[in-house]
């Protein structure tokens, strides 16, 4: 008889059997107890927890020849049958290879045909989520309303690609992973019965490399038993398992705390010429530093599990690390783990790597990116005082900021706060003042005496800002008759910007704003191009005729525009321009202006009432085209 490896050698008979799974077993007790046996379950979880075992279970149960049951007899044709895998009647379906439609169809085809010698007709179909989606809904129907001689158990380790269609028809089952304490008893039980002698600790190092897969587990115990023989030894399970030794790990939290940086250089040496794997390395780094940071917390080693020959180890670097030394160590490893698959040469990356380790108390820590030390005095780089502050904002004087050097004590030793700026709130007596008296909502100094706080103005806009021109008319003219000048000079600076800018011409001048008007032969891009480099022509305009203004182009759509005419040497009439309208305060203090038929005019009387209007749209560098009377 050829040889049945242990997996499959002592997978679990009967309910009781199945390790760490209780919340299923009893469940499915009792629906069979109480003959509450859904018509289609879904169990999920982990690989090697149980999942198809169960389903197995399940089978066997329903269709047993004593049952249902919840133990099985095993002595029937039926159990054997479906134990040995062979039951005409408990269809197993690999759902990876049998994926499409039309396996889907057969299924729900032979389904409705009764079983052979079974009171179910139980479909297994392993790997659920591999199914396409036509697959799926296909099943639906079958699936809602099932025949009453059949059972469909789905078996899965990605839930989320089942879709809600089918999560909603089934019942389901969510399996966990198998805590290492069990894994080793179950090992335990397993050596004894085959006659094998294993150290505890070598089973525990078995149990943590199957990361909660008893099967897993039961595979690496049977490669074990085939190298070691009849004794299982630590030293051994570690050579063949390639499991890198806990004291590697302690040398390089050593150098850390030793701020060894000689020793960290050759650690790296070490490690390459061992030909240990650096991901593998980096991952088991970052689970020692977790359990010396536990060990610091919690002050005590029972998270130790399998390693508790090494507790007064944990221990004495859980003393000579303080916690963000050992969250910054645990942040500056999983980078370099994350960076791995990129690194064109890894062995720099594990230099780099140790070596921000020993310098850990003077990096920047995990959150904050203050750079405190970690013996609580604050980096290289101190608060900057009130002055600073100041500087960077002339409006908040020195008297408003106030240096705040501790908000609260620390609560370990070694760990500093970081200085605040606390700005000077108003009195609480003090109440805020009215809408009215502060000249309605567009007062711009009614924000800051509210709240208490200093408010940072905007930065200045890059273009200039348009100036106070007291003859505009006579600004306009002087632009006009210097305007081929000042096209040339804007073509000594750039000359595909003057040749853009010859196709247009100045057409008015209003509020500090240079209107240029382009001819409708004139594409988008021309004008685009001028608008982004218009900071150019405001300088020169500025230079060459000492009116600092700002710049808008239109297109004119009726026709080619030409150049400014020469100047008139006739004296012309003085123009009078009509008195904007007063306007008539409300009882909340915000001013209402009159509005008129005269676009123009009510943009000047919006500006005149509220200059922060003004000054947004030249901050902005925008255009405010229209203001118009509120529609009743």
């Amino acid at each position: 008889m050829s040889y049945l490896v242990l997996a499959r050698k002592w997978r679990p008979k009967q309910f009781t059997s199945v390790v760490a799974q209780e919340h299923v077993t009893r469940t499915l007790e009792n629906a069979i107890t109480q003959n509450r046996v859904a018509s289609a379950y879904l169990f999920t979880g982990p690989r090697g927890v149980g999942k198809t075992t169960m389903a197995r279970l399940l089978a066997k149960a329903v269709n047993c020849e004593q049952g249902p049951t919840t133990t099985p007899c095993d002595q029937c044709s039926n159990c054997q049958e479906i134990t040995a895998g062979r039951s005409i009647d408990v269809i197993e379906i690999d759902g990876a290879s049998n994926r499409g439609i039309d396996e889907v169809r057969n299924i729900r085809d032979n389904a409705r045909f009764a079983p052979a010698a079974s009171p179910k007709k139980i479909y297994i179909i392993d790997e659920v989520h591999m199914l396409t989606e036509p697959a799926f809904n296909a099943l639906l129907k079958i699936l809602e309303e099932p025949p009453a001689h059949v059972l469909f158990i789905f078996a899965t380790t990605e839930i989320h690609k089942v879709p809600a269609t089918i999560l909603s028809r089934c019942q389901r089952f969510d399996f966990r992973r198998v805590p290492i304490g069990e894994i080793v008893g179950q090992l335990k039980m397993i050596c004894q019965n085959e006659g094998v002698h294993a150290e505890e600790a070598a089973l525990y190092l078995i149990a943590k490399r199957a990361e909660g897969s008893m099967r897993d587990s039961q595979s690496l115990l049977d490669q074990v038993i085939s190298y070691c023989g009849e004794r299982v030894t630590k030293e051994e399970v570690s050579i063949l398992l390639g499991l890198i030794e806990q004291d590697l790990f302690f040398e390089c939290t050593d150098a850390a705390s030793d701020r060894d940086a000689a020793k960290a250089i050759a650690l790296c040496e070490k490690i390459h010429s061992s030909g240990i794997h650096l991901g593998e390395f980096f991952e088991r780094l970052a689970e020692h530093l977790s359990y010396i940071l536990t060990t610091r917390v919690t002050q005590n080693t029972a998270h130790l599990v399998g390693l508790e020959n090494y507790a007064e180890r944990f221990s004495a670097a859980a003393h000579a690390m303080n916690e963000l030394e050992l969250m910054r160590c645990i942040q500056i490893v999983t980078e370099a783990q994350a960076r791995l698959a990129r690194a064109s040469n890894p062995r720099i990356l594990l230099e780099m790597a140790l070596l921000k380790m020993v310098h850990a108390e003077t990096s920047e820590s995990p959150h904050s990116g203050s750079g405190m030390r970690s013996g609580g005095a604050p980096a290289a780089n101190p608060t900057k005082p009130a002055s600073a502050a100041s500087s960077v904002n002339p409006s908040i004087s020195a008297a408003e900021v106030t240096i705040v050097e501790s908000v609260a004590a620390p609560r370990h030793e070694g760990v500093s706060v970081i200085p605040q700026v606390n700005p000077k709130l108003a009195p609480a007596t003090q109440s805020a003042p009215s809408v009215a008296a502060t000249g309605g909502l567009f007062n711009s100094n009614l924000l800051t005496r509210v709240q208490g706080v200093p408010v940072v103005k905007a930065r200045e806009a890059a273009l200039p800002l348009a100036g106070q021109i007291a003859d505009e008319e006579a600004a306009f003219k002087t632009i006009q008759q210097t305007w081929l000048k000042i096209v040339d000079h804007v073509k000594a600076e750039k000359i595909s910007l003057g040749a853009f800018l010859e196709m247009g011409a100045p057409t008015a001048l209003k509020e500090g704003v240079l209107e240029l008007s382009f001819g409708s032969n004139c594409s988008g891009f021309h004008l685009n191009s001028v608008n982004n480099q218009k900071t150019i022509i405001q300088k020169i305009v500025q230079t060459d005729t000492g009116y600092s203004v700002r710049i808008i182009c239109r297109k004119d759509e009726n026709g080619v525009v030409h150049a400014p005419p020469a100047p008139s040497t006739e004296a012309e009439a003085p123009t009078v321009v009509a008195a904007a309208p007063v306007a008539a305060p409300l009882s909340n203090g915000i001013a209402k202006v009159a509005m008129n038929g005269d676009n123009a005019q009510n943009l000047q009387a919006l500006f005149e009432h509220y200059p922060v209007a003004k000054k947004l749209v030249e901050a902005l560098d925008g255009e405010l085209i229209r203001c118009q009377a509120k529609l009743p």
